[in-house]
């Protein structure tokens, strides 16, 4: 039986359901639509009923993640209501004051510490640890199974993950959407460290042998690469960050464990 004790409001964390990762596939199918999408277009693409894709999409609206608009029409009917998908932290009044709240703590703690990854880096492994279900004494969980419930939790997260694998077999991890893209783009020592550091953090909860040990963020926007390697959990105290983005904040995380090591696969 888990052993965390359950948040009294609902964070949304709670792993792949209809407010995570179904959601996530829909938000996914309108940001790739050249068109809009009305509510049975989107019910056909996910399979489900026409009642459960309209209040998912009506729940998008809500939280900034879609816009809804009525078709003008010409002709006889009544005219469509169409969907269409927006990147998150844009439009929603609400969600605008948590992405500059955001911004202002990663400015603070950025100009403050330029060096600040490994530090962050533990704040993400507790955080991880937490939002993780504890495994039971004694029971041990196989690493697929693990790379799912993975897999879920930052499904739930809108991360939007995919487990992928390179022409050798090495496990990677692609997160096409990052919830603080902006941020990250600009302070990605601050926030990918914080996100590198859940991800282990929740892996070190399940007793995976894997670890997150390299991130390449935003290879395109919104889109993320992590590469997983079986490595003791110990000798990682923060991730190399590669690629366009961390290159241009390369002066701020100094200090961190050196891309390209020769690492075992999961």
């Amino acid at each position: 039986m888990p052993t965390h004790q359950q948040p009294s409001v609902y964070d949304g964390t709670t792993g792949r359901s209809d407010s995570g990762g179904r959601r996530t596939h829909i938000i996914q199918i309108l940001r790739d639509s050249r068109e809009p999408l009305s509510v049975a277009e989107v019910a056909e693409r996910v399979g489900i009923h026409v009642n459960t894709a309209r209040f998912h999409l009506e729940s998008l609206v809500y939280s900034g993640m879609a816009t809804r608009e009525t078709e003008s029409r010409s002709g006889p009917g009544r005219p469509r209501v169409v969907y269409t998908g927006t990147l998150p932290n844009q439009t929603h009044e609400r969600a605008q004051g948590f992405r500059l709240l955001a911004e202002m703590l990663t400015a603070a703690v950025a100009e403050s510490d330029p060096h600040a990854g490994p530090w962050l880096y533990r704040v993400g492994q507790e955080w991880g640890r937490y939002l993780t279900t504890k495994v039971p004494p004694y029971v041990t969980i196989d690493e697929s199974e693990i790379t799912n419930r993975l897999v879920d939790k930052l499904d739930a997260l809108w991360f939007a993950p995919e487990l992928e694998r390179t022409d050798d077999g090495q496990p990677h991890l692609v997160l096409h959407n990052c919830p603080f893209a902006q941020t990250a783009n600009q302070y990605p020592h601050v926030v990918c460290q914080l996100h590198a550091g859940m991800i282990n953090g929740s892996l070190e909860e399940m007793r995976s042998t894997c670890r997150l040990t390299e991130l390449e963020p935003q290879v395109t926007p919104h889109r993320c690469v992590g590469y997983l390697s079986d490595i003791p959990d110990e000798t990682v105290v923060s991730v190399p960050l590669r690629g366009p983005v961390a290159q241009a904040s390369a002066d701020t995380t100094a200090g961190q464990m050196s891309p390209g090591t020769d690492l075992a696969r999961c």
